[in-house]
């Protein structure tokens, strides 16, 4: 039999700008999915494109 462990998941969204490529991470938000348009890059004012959505596990 083995112990049942209480680990907290946190749910990440990885961002990719469409024009300068800048890579952002920010903790996951309802209704994000991916390969949808979030919001404007903070360096060139492109779109930002939700390119993975995951989860860490802390022990």
């Amino acid at each position: 039999m083995s112990k049942s462990k209480n680990n907290l998941t946190t749910c990440y969204t990885s961002l990719e700008c469409n024009s300068c490529k800048t890579l952002k991470k920010r903790k996951f938000t309802d209704g994000d999915f991916v390969f949808s348009s979030s919001e404007t890059c903070s360096d060139c004012n492109g779109k930002m494109l939700i390119i993975k959505i995951f989860g860490v596990t802390m022990d």
